[in-house]
């Protein structure tokens, strides 16, 4: 099992990994739609292309809900680990009986 440290930094790489690609992927979005909005559109853009743009637009926000989805995990993480701990109580060591005692 891994510390918690661990798993929070685990968290913050995925979570800047999926927003940043999700980024990237808007920016492309963007950009095919300043695109096909300059453009001759029912002559230059096809229902394919269309249709990548709303496969493009879909997977960006699978990728932000994603990466949502990690921040959340990731501040549950925190608030668990500012949590203070309580002190464990050690089991007092029992008495051990000597062979002749019953």
């Amino acid at each position: 099992m891994k510390t918690l440290q661990d798993k929070i930094e685990w968290y913050t790489f995925w979570y800047w990994v999926y927003w940043l690609f999700s980024l990237v992927v808007l920016l492309g979005v963007m950009v095919l739609g300043i695109f096909f909005y300059f453009t001759d559109f029912q002559e230059v853009v096809t229902v394919s292309q269309l249709f990548l743009l709303l496969l493009l637009m879909i997977l960006a926000l699978y990728l932000r809900m994603t990466a949502l989805y990690y921040h959340n995990v990731l501040l549950k993480l925190k608030q668990l680990a500012a949590r203070p701990r309580k002190p464990r109580e050690r089991p007092r060591p029992q008495e051990r009986r000597q062979p002749d005692e019953r």
